[in-house]
């Protein structure tokens, strides 16, 4: 009997194991640190381009922040492929990880899969989705997950969990906050759009993904780091200062 439930919690241990992992957009997975993500995409797009931003603490430490890359097959140019990919980390306090990846893919003209292979391929890797809506020409879709080893819940209408336009830029005052009032609300949340043709053929997918599960959290140990930095490098220059001047 208890090898019996200890092969059921080894066999949930090991499903969830394997949900977790498939949260990532083309192999950038939520949790990677800027190193990986890096390696990924010289992997994925060895001639494509990338740029992060790092941001510094008053007394010297730096991490990234943020990063974007480029693709465009100029080698076809009559017959491109063109992505952007946009990532956002938390600070060096929580491991400097991963939290946001959006992607936005132009498909090559002459390989353009179907729309419905497209959305299809989403829920084989994500699972069924809290919300769908399809119209002639494009499938939109939204995952909104409460943890990462439970299914996707059902939603009613879709949520407004990733801005376009205000994509995170990093771990700041301005995402935390917003993440202390939405956290519940949108946990970690995947949002996905394909578009084509009336003739079924996909021309474009933009897909976004960001968990607001543990931001608050991460924000204060990020805090935490570093002021205990700034404190250590405070005592350090106080104790071997230079005397103050006569006045």
């Amino acid at each position: 009997m208890k090898n019996i439930i200890l092969s059921a919690l080894l066999l949930s241990a090991a499903t969830a194991a394997s949900h977790a992992a498939e949260f990532d957009i083309n192999g950038m997975a939520l949790g990677m640190n800027a190193d990986k993500v890096v390696a990924k995409y010289q992997e994925l797009r060895p001639d494509g381009q990338y740029s992060f931003s790092k941001w510094k603490l008053p007394e010297g430490t730096e991490w990234v922040a943020n990063g974007r890359t480029l693709y465009n097959d100029l080698s076809r140019p009559d017959d491109m492929e063109h992505e952007r990919m946009q990532f956002a980390f938390t600070g060096p306090g929580s491991g400097n990880k991963l939290f946001a990846v959006r992607r936005e893919l132009k498909f090559r003209p002459s390989e353009r899969p179907s729309t419905d292979a497209v959305y299809a391929a989403a829920v084989q890797k994500y699972g069924e989705p809290s919300y769908v809506n399809k119209d002639g020409n494009s499938i939109w879709a939204a995952w909104k997950f409460n943890a990462v080893d439970a299914p996707a819940e059902k939603l009613k209408s879709s949520l407004g969990c990733i801005g376009t336009s205000d994509f995170p830029v990093g771990l700041d005052d301005h995402t935390a906050g917003k993440a202390k009032k939405s956290a519940a609300f949108c946990g970690l949340y995947i949002e996905f759009t394909v578009s084509g043709t009336q003739t079924g053929l996909a021309t474009e997918l933009d897909m976004g993904m960001m968990s607001h599960l543990d931001l608050v959290r991460d924000f204060d140990a990020d805090n935490q780091d570093a002021r205990k930095r700034i404190d250590a490098a405070r005592v350090k220059n106080t104790s071997s200062a230079a005397p103050a001047p006569k006045l």
